[in-house]
Parts: C-alpha cells; structure tokens; sequence
C-alpha cells in the first residue's frame, strides 16, 4: 500500500463524526471514479459532496477518512491524494438525501476543488439507454424503427430521446418486436448526433451475433435481462440505480467496442422480444434527436 507525501494527510480536527451520515444513499466506489464525477452525476459539487460524507474540505483530513472510513488504497500518480478504486474495502461513500438536506455554505475563497480527483473530466461522449424496436420485412423490402431515451455516461441528469427509422431491401419475411440497448459514441453533445446515417449489410444478423463477444467483457451481462421488463415498452428511462449498472457495464465494453468515433449501436437483448425474422438484406437510416434534458 503506498504512502502520501508528508504533509498530505493529518488527523482531523473531529474524527468522530457520525458515519454513515445521517440519511445518505450508500455509494459504491470503483475505479475511474473521483469526487467529481459522482457528485456531477446527482447534480451535486464536489465540495458539497465532500462535505456531506467528512464534515470537512481540507484536503490533508479528507485523505485521512478516505483511508480509514472509505478504506482508500491507491494513491494518485504524485502521491498527494488518496483516489477511489474497485479494490477500496468497504468503499462506501454517501450521497446526501434529495430533499430536507441543507447544502452547507463555504467561506469566500475556499478553493473549489480540494482534492485534484474533483477537476472536471473532458466530456466521453458515450450515451446509453434501453429502447424499444419494431420492425418486419416482406419479401424485398422493410422497415425498422427504434426508439430510447439516452443517458449520458459523465451524468444521469443528462439526458435526450433518440429515434432511428430505417429502411431496408433485399430478400426476407416475418417481424419482430424487442428491447434493446442502444449506445451513442463519438457525441460530447446530443445535437452532433441529429442526422447521422446508420447503413450496413444485414444489420439486425449482425448485432445478434454481436453479444457472444461483448458478454465477455461484461459479466454483469444478466443485468440488463433484468431490467428489460415489459413496462420497458412504454416508459423507457431508467433509475439512478440502473444507470449506475449500466454505466459499469459500457464501461467494460470501452475495452472491446470502437467508442471514439460517432456511432449508434443498437444491440438486441437476448430474451426481452417476440417474433421471428429471417432475412438478409441492406439497411439504412437516420438518427433523430429530441427533449434533451441537462444538456
């Protein structure tokens, strides 16, 4: 386990503040996470976030309850601060209740971010969410359409409705009805996305046989089974709670998937529609963008 500079962690000045504070939501920490970007994620500061979880924002206290309450045990590269990670044991922070918490007011000057982890992070570009797609082919020709609401991988208040209508030709019979989960890419702001053409050679063949290899890099796989309920259908947005789940799982896909450049992926979920479809065919449609929110 590595040890901080000297001077860049001190007993506080009250240790024994209660723990967990009184009405937070328990947070896990993993790795990529830092104060900034989970506070920005519920519509928080850094500082606020801090200050709900130690009762204070001097850095050198900070790191000391980071180490001994979150269990912290990585530091940053130059060793001034303790950082989060998924090897941080019990690795619980705590976000302040929605309502009835009042936001703690600081003194002119106090340095708004107090630890570097809180410096805003450049914008991934990465939306994802869950939709819902119809389709169906007669003969030589068909129509797909899908609809989802899409979050944004920086922050769950961040959000817009995404719609694809495409069109297809080529040899085929039957229909279909599913959830999927769709994922924008290479699109710090929704509006790059507004008219982007989505084309391909038997695109819906392709996605199914897409999930053999992104199941590798996502375990957790099973989780979005779960939430591709029926009610799914008709409400399309997810909770806090799932956008967390999601986001860990695009997180793993990074790894395995192109995310730089703009694109829109929409993957079929194995288990969550109704019908049948065999056709091979070329496919084409535009991407169309509305109700952003947070954005």
């Amino acid at each position: 386990m590595p040890v901080l500079n000297k001077g860049c962690e001190k007993y506080p000045k009250k240790p024994n503040i209660p723990y967990p504070p009184a009405g937070g939501t328990q947070y896990r920490v993993k790795t990529n996470d830092d104060w900034g970007s989970v506070a920005r994620a519920h519509g928080i500061s850094a500082k606020e976030l801090i200050h709900f979880n130690f009762g204070t924002t001097d850095p050198p206290e900070v790191n000391w309850f980071l180490r001994t309450m979150v269990g912290c045990v990585k530091s940053t590269h130059d060793r001034n601060n303790w950082m989060f990670s998924s090897e941080a044991s019990p690795g619980l922070i705590y976000l302040p209740p929605k309502h009835g918490w009042k936001r703690p007011v600081f003194p002119p000057g106090l340095h708004e971010n107090p630890t570097p982890e809180s410096k805003p992070k450049e914008k991934s570009g990465i939306w994802f969410g869950i939709g819902g797609q119809t389709g169906g082919h007669l003969f030589v020709a068909g129509k797909d359409t899908v609809e989802a609401c899409l979050f944004s991988f920086d922050s769950y208040q961040k959000r817009f409705w995404l719609n694809v209508d495409g069109y297809r030709v080529g040899p085929g019979l039957g229909g279909s009805i599913g959830l999927v989960l769709v994922i924008a890419t290479g699109a710090p702001e929704p509006s790059m996305l507004h008219g982007l053409k989505v084309t391909g050679w038997d695109f819906q063949a392709a996605l199914a046989g897409r999930w053999g290899d992104l199941a590798k890099a996502a375990k957790e796989l099973k989780v979005v089974r779960q939430m591709a309920s029926g009610a799914k259908f008709v409400d399309k947005t997810i909770s806090v709670l799932e956008w967390e789940k999601l986001r860990d799982i695009i997180n793993n896909l990074r790894r395995v998937l192109m995310m730089e450049k703009k694109d829109v992926l929409v993957l079929s979920i194995p288990g969550a529609g109704i019908g049948l479809e065999l056709s091979g065919y070329y496919g084409w449609g535009s991407v169309h963008i509305h109700d952003q929110t947070g954005t």
